[in-house]
C-alpha cells in the first residue's frame, strides 16, 4: 500500500505543479503523511448530516465551504474568492471561483446551484439534518424545516454559475464564518441522485471538492483505517501542504495517547489536562479550545429528585464560593450553561441575554424547600475520577449533609463509564460535560427538551419545550430574549446548576505545526500541516 502510494504521489507531484493556482512552494516540511486516529468509525460523510467528531474531521479535509476558518477562526476564502454585503448585513453575495472544481471531472466545476441544492437539502425534513439548525438565520429556513414552507422558497439563489446570494431573516455580520461549518458545503445534485440513498457511506459514493480525497478505491476499510492524498483537482486560497493524511481508527485513547506520540504512531491525539506535563516533555505542543460545560445535573425521573423543590433545595444548599475554588486547571467559573462564545445572529449571546440565572445559594429557602417535600432524601451523586471534580463535589456534598442532616455518596467513574450509566437513565445526579456541537444557543438548549434522544436530565416538559420553539422562531435581541427566558427556566426548575467551562487538549508530536484545532466537534483542519 505504502509502496503504490508512493508511485502515486510522484505522479501527482508532476501533476500538481502544472497547476499554477495551487502551486505547492518550498516549506520545510511539508509533501509528508500526517497520521492521526480518529476515537469511532465516522457515522457518515455526508456534509448535511454528518455530527459526530470524526465524521466532521474527514468531512473538513474532502469538501470546502465558501470559507474556510484560519487559526484565529476568522473566515478566510475558501470555494468562494470574496463576498459582500449589504448595508444591514441581511443579505451576502458571494463569488465562487471560476477553476473550483469536483474531485471528479465527470461533474464539472462546482457551482451557485450546488450550494443552493446543498442548503434546500439540509433543510429538507426529509434529510433528517439535526445540524441544520445553523442556517435558521437564512430567510425562510426554519419553516422550511418545519415543513411549512418549500424548500424553494429559502432565501438563497444562484444570481449566476459563480454568484451566490443568501437572504438572511435578520442582520447577521458573523455569517460567512458559519458557511465554513460542514451542513454549509456544496452537493452535487446529479451525483447524490445517482448514489441511490448511499451519499457519503462508500469510496464510490463520494465526490468532494476539498483539499483532499480518499486514496483510491482501498483508501477506507471500515472500522480500520480511511487514508487520503491531497487532491490534485483543488483550487483554494492555498495549496494543502500534506501530501497525505491517514487516519487510524480506534487505535488511540486517553490512556496511551502520549506513548503513541512519543513512538510516531500519530501525529497529533487529544489528551487530558493531567497529561499536559507527560506530553511537554517528549517534545509535544499543547492547543486547547474551550468547548465543554461542566454542570451538575439531576435526574429527574430518579425517586430523589422527581420533586422540583427537592432539586432547588439541593441547589440552593449549594456553598458557590466553596465549590469554585477547586475548579480543574485551565477551566473558568461559568454563568451559564453556554459557552461564552455562544452566537445569536452574529452577536454575543451573553452580551443580550442578561443573567445569570443559576439559582443563588440560600441556605434557609433550601432547608424550608427539603422539609417541605419530606425531609427524607437518600442519593448518589456521580462524578469522573478526576481530583479537582471530586472536590468540587465533595464541598457540595458536604453542604447537603450539614444542612439536611443527612448523608449523600460520591460514586467516581471513568468518563466512558460515567456517560454510559447518565445515558441509561440509571442515577440520581451526576456531574457531567456537555459539549455543544456548534455555538447557537438552541444546539444545546435543545439537549433537554422532551423528544431528545441525548436528555441527560429525562426532563420532559411541554413548557419549556414551547419557550424553545417560540426563540427559534425568532431572530436577533427578540431571539436571545426568549433563549435567556428558556434557559432561566432550566435553572429555576432545577434540571441543571452550571460550573465552570473547560477547555478540550490536544497535543501536538515534535517537529509538527500548522494543524488547527475547532471548536464544538469540529475536529483538526491538516491542511497547513507541516511535519518536520
Amino acid at each position: 500500500m505504502k509502496m503504490k502510494r508512493a508511485a502515486a504521489f510522484a505522479l501527482a507531484a508532476a501533476i500538481m505543479f502544472s497547476f499554477s493556482a495551487c502551486k505547492i512552494g518550498g516549506s520545510k516540511g511539508a509533501n509528508k503523511t500526517i497520521n492521526y486516529s480518529l476515537s469511532a468509525e465516522p457515522a457518515t460523510l455526508d456534509p448535511q448530516i454528518a455530527t459526530d467528531e470524526a465524521s466532521i474531521t474527514v468531512v473538513q479535509a474532502l469538501f470546502e465551504g465558501l470559507t474556510r476558518l484560519d487559526a484565529n477562526l476568522t473566515p478566510q476564502p475558501g470555494v468562494a474568492s470574496s463576498w459582500e454585503h449589504n448595508s444591514g448585513s441581511t443579505q451576502f453575495t458571494f463569488h465562487l471561483r471560476p477553476d473550483a472544481k469536483w474531485s471528479s471531472k465527470k461533474y464539472g466545476p462546482v457551482t451557485a446551484d450546488d450550494f443552493v441544492y446543498a442548503f434546500q437539502r439540509a433543510l429538507d425534513p426529509k434529510t433528517g439534518s439535526v445540524t441544520c439548525t445553523q442556517m435558521y438565520c437564512i430567510k425562510n429556513a426554519k419553516a422550511i424545516h418545519d415543513g411549512k414552507l418549500p424548500v424553494s422558497s429559502l432565501g438563497v439563489k444562484a444570481s449566476d454559475a459563480k454568484t451566490l446570494v443568501v437572504v438572511l431573516e435578520s442582520s447577521c455580520p458573523d455569517f460567512p464564518k458559519l458557511t465554513a461549518q460542514c451542513v454549509y458545503m456544496p452537493c452535487n445534485k446529479k451525483f447524490f441522485q445517482e448514489t441511490a440513498g448511499h451519499y457519503g457511506l462508500e469510496t464510490n459514493h463520494l465526490l468532494g471538492n476539498g483539499p483532499f480525497r480518499i486514496d483510491g478505491a482501498y483508501g477506507w476499510e471500515h472500522g480500520k483505517y480511511i487514508n487520503l492524498a491531497r487532491s490534485s483537482t483543488y483550487i483554494g486560497k492555498a495549496a494543502p501542504k500534506p501530501s497525505a493524511v491517514d487516519f487510524s481508527i480506534g487505535t488511540v485513547n486517553q490512556s496511551n495517547s502520549v506513548s503513541t506520540l512519543k513512538n510516531q504512531t500519530v501525529d497529533a491525539a487529544p489528551i487530558s489536562s493531567s497529561q499536559a506535563d507527560s506530553a511537554k516533555s517528549i517534545g509535544c505542543t499543547l492547543a486547547s479550545v474551550q468547548d465543554t460545560t461542566l454542570i451538575l445535573c439531576f435526574n429527574t425521573k430518579s425517586s430523589a429528585f422527581n420533586s422540583q423543590n427537592v432539586r432547588c433545595a439541593f441547589a440552593k444548599a449549594i456553598n458557590r464560593s466553596a465549590v469554585m475554588s477547586h475548579l480543574p486547571g485551565n477551566s473558568a467559573a461559568a454563568n451559564s450553561i453556554l459557552l461564552p462564545d455562544t452566537m445569536v445572529d452574529g452577536r454575543k449571546y451573553s452580551d443580550i441575554s442578561g443573567g445569570p440565572f443559576y439559582l443563588k445559594e440560600n441556605a434557609k429557602e433550601a432547608c424550608r424547600l427539603y422539609s417541605s417535600a419530606g425531609g427524607n432524601v437518600s442519593a448518589t451523586v456521580l462524578c469522573q475520577d478526576d481530583s479537582s471534580v471530586k472536590l468540587m463535589l465533595n464541598e457540595m456534598i458536604t453542604s447537603w449533609n450539614s444542612r439536611f442532616s443527612n448523608y449523600f455518596n460520591m460514586k467516581p467513574l471513568s468518563l466512558n463509564s460515567l456517560q454510559s450509566q447518565v445515558k441509561s437513565g440509571s442515577y440520581d445526579a451526576a456531574i457531567i460535560p456537555i459539549k455543544p456541537s456548534d455555538n447557537r444557543p438552541d444546539n444545546l438548549l435543545s439537549i433537554f427538551t422532551g423528544n431528545s434522544s441525548n436528555n441527560p436530565s429525562q426532563f420532559k416538559d411541554a413548557y419549556y419545550d414551547s419557550l424553545l420553539s417560540n426563540a427559534q422562531s425568532k431572530s436577533g435581541k427578540d431571539a436571545a430574549a426568549s433563549y435567556a427566558a428558556a434557559e432561566k427556566y432550566l435553572n429555576d426548575q432545577a434540571v441543571i446548576y452550571p460550573l465552570c467551562y473547560e477547555k478540550s487538549f490536544y497535543a501536538v508530536a515534535k517537529g509538527v505545526s500548522g494543524i488547527i484545532f475547532r471548536p464544538y466537534g469540529g475536529g483538526p483542519d491538516f491542511i497547513n500541516a507541516i511535519k518536520g
